[in-house]
């Protein structure tokens, strides 16, 4: 009998002892370095906000923060390696936005679905902006929409490649519309800006700061920004939801990303983390200078507008917008 009742007390205190190690093991995070995931090469706008972010993080969460270059497939390998990563919030990715829920639906078989990742939250956004030479027909919005229903696949209009964000904002822009144009791709900014500072094309869609010196010359016209809210260095600029595209926001946007099943206490930590980081003048002005602009999200936001984005990539690939290569 004495045996058993000591028995009986170990196991007792051992079963208290692993009750309690879920929420001590919770507020113990983390405990060792995280390492942040970047799909890109080093330098890129992506790269640079991990970069920012993690060096920040790093001093939040009072552990070292690694940004670690997987580079490849327009952001796939370093996205999967995180869908398969242990779920223990120690190893995150920083994507852009539309290109993680895009990317895997234009390979035959897609790597990963949106599902097998939870949100930390958002990191950054930079509004786009439909531009057209200044001496173009077009003075207003109003008349390059006109124009284009009127004329399909009259209107050129660049971008910097196929499945872009800036791509992405072409197509979405055609639907609401109910027009029709011929995108010209491009292989980045810069080619684009050359051919419509020579009038070979009509208009491009570009990231802001890519095109803010030809805006602020004179040489480019403004006719709209893609954000929800007028971009700080287009104030006067109006945005396509204020012109008549209700909800209309295409915006190079970044986030923090971990594998599925992270615990839920795991990824607070990180979300709120996350969200001091973006509170902080020092990160917010570095990202300014990137031309950007810190956006905070809660992780169910952020969840959220992943989801959102995925069921809009799914619509696109259904209308045949954009095919699997």
């Amino acid at each position: 009998m004495r045996r058993s009742r000591f028995v009986a007390l170990c196991l007792s205190a051992a079963a208290t002892s692993l009750a309690g190690a879920g929420p001590a093991g919770a507020q113990g995070f983390p405990n060792k370095p995280i390492t942040i995931l970047v799909g890109y090469a080093p330098g890129g706008n992506i790269d640079v906000t991990a970069r920012t972010v993690g060096q920040a993080l790093s001093k939040v969460l009072g552990q070292p923060v690694v940004i670690e270059n997987r580079p490849g497939a327009a952001g796939l390998i370093a996205q999967t390696a995180v869908a398969k990563a242990k779920p223990d919030g120690y190893t995150l990715v920083l994507s852009g936005t539309t290109g993680f829920v895009l990317a895997p639906r234009l390979v035959p078989t897609p790597p990963y679905t949106v599902e097998e990742f939870a949100g930390i939250g958002s990191t950054s956004e930079t509004p786009l902006v439909l531009e057209v030479p200044a001496n173009s027909r077009f003075k207003t919005f109003a008349d390059f929409a006109a124009y284009a229903k009127a004329n399909p696949e009259a209107v050129r209009i660049g971008h910097t490649g196929n499945g872009t964000t800036n791509h992405v904002a072409i197509l979405r822009l055609q639907q609401m519309l109910g027009a029709k144009f011929t995108p010209v791709p491009y292989k980045g900014s810069a080619p684009a800006i050359t051919d419509l500072l020579g009038n070979n094309i009509d208009a491009i869609i570009d990231q802001i700061p890519s095109s803010i010196g030809q805006l602020r010359s004179g040489a480019f016209k403004p006719l709209a920004v893609t954000s929800l809210k007028r971009s700080l260095d287009l104030p006067d600029t109006p945005t396509l939801d204020e012109l008549g595209l209700k909800g209309f926001e295409v915006v190079t946007g970044s986030g923090l990303i971990a594998p599925a099943k992270t615990p839920p206490a795991t990824v607070k930590v990180l979300g709120d983390a996350l969200q001091k980081v973006l509170d902080d003048p020092e990160v917010q002005a570095k990202l300014r200078g990137l031309g950007t602009e810190g956006r905070k999200m809660t992780p169910d936001q952020y969840d959220a507008l992943l989801k959102k984005e995925d069921a809009a990539a799914a619509q696109m690939i259904k209308d045949g917008l954009l095919k699997a290569e």
